[in-house]
């Protein structure tokens, strides 16, 4: 298997949560990183522009808001990401087995994007070592997006790093979970929990703030993905400056086939 497999399908909600286990058979401990969440959004949203520097949402009143400042070829690059996993019906975004081989999201790989994911899936284990698991995984479980000006937005995200390993009917199971919140305005993430089966063999000298910010990456990612899938599944027009915004060269790093 090389890098030009795509990880295989995921949706967040067969991995259960604190409060129910896995009940589907073919998830067989998936592990990398999986942004499947839609977007909470204070107003209604008639449609998405591009001026030529960035996106910008407008609202049924006709204002139009502009987004967080961000390099326009890493925007390109989630938003392809978020047309190629609708059609796939999955979130999955980046895995790296336990022999070091990538597979990653066709749509981002050979993209920043892509790379700071793939770098971000080697973070987990160099903080949590104790555990008796197979697979680490990041998975978002909230994005909520907010006025923060006059004219600009802001948003706030949710997400876990869960440690896995299969049952005996070889389902993923979550032996241990550490749940963070992440803000934009801060480009920080705070931890907030741990829970699962096996949390209390967490070493208490974890460094949890450390851990959270290897992943701030991935948790900024998931904010926009969030949105652009809520403005995808909402079918929101996206006419002005979509030609230009289209042809932006994404490519940044290469993806390795292993790491």
């Amino acid at each position: 298997m090389n890098c030009s497999t795509e990880p295989a399908n995921c949706l967040n909600e067969f991995l259960g949560d604190e409060f129910t286990q896995s009940t589907i058979r073919e998830v067989i401990v998936p592990g990398g990183a999986a942004l499947g969440e839609t977007a909470k959004v204070g107003f209604e949203i008639s449609a998405l522009e591009f001026d030529g520097q960035g996106l910008l949402v407008v609202d049924l009143q006709n204002k139009r808001w502009r987004l967080p400042t961000q390099d326009v070829s890493i925007t390109k690059s989630l938003f392809d990401f978020v047309q190629r996993s609708t059609q796939l019906r999955s979130g999955a975004v980046v895995d790296i087995d336990g022999e070091g081989r990538v597979r990653i999201s066709s749509s981002i790989r050979d993209t920043d994007v892509g790379y700071e994911i793939m770098q971000a899936d080697t973070q987990p284990f160099k903080f949590v070592r104790n555990l008796n698991v197979s697979k680490s995984v990041v998975i978002d479980t909230f994005v909520s997006w907010k006025t923060l000006s006059s004219a600009d937005l802001s948003f706030s995200a949710e997400y876990e790093v869960r440690f896995l390993s299969a049952d005996n009917m070889r389902i993923a199971q979550t032996k241990a979970a550490l749940d963070y919140a992440y803000d934009s305005i801060e480009q920080a993430s705070r931890y907030t929990q741990a829970w699962g089966s096996d949390a209390g063999r967490l070493n208490e000298s974890l460094d949890t703030a450390g851990l959270g910010n290897s992943l701030n990456k991935v948790a900024e990612y998931s904010g926009w993905v969030a949105l652009l899938r809520t403005i995808k599944e909402t079918d929101i027009n996206f006419l002005k400056g979509r030609y230009q915004f289209m042809k932006i060269d994404s490519s940044g790093r290469s993806t390795p086939a292993g790491y």
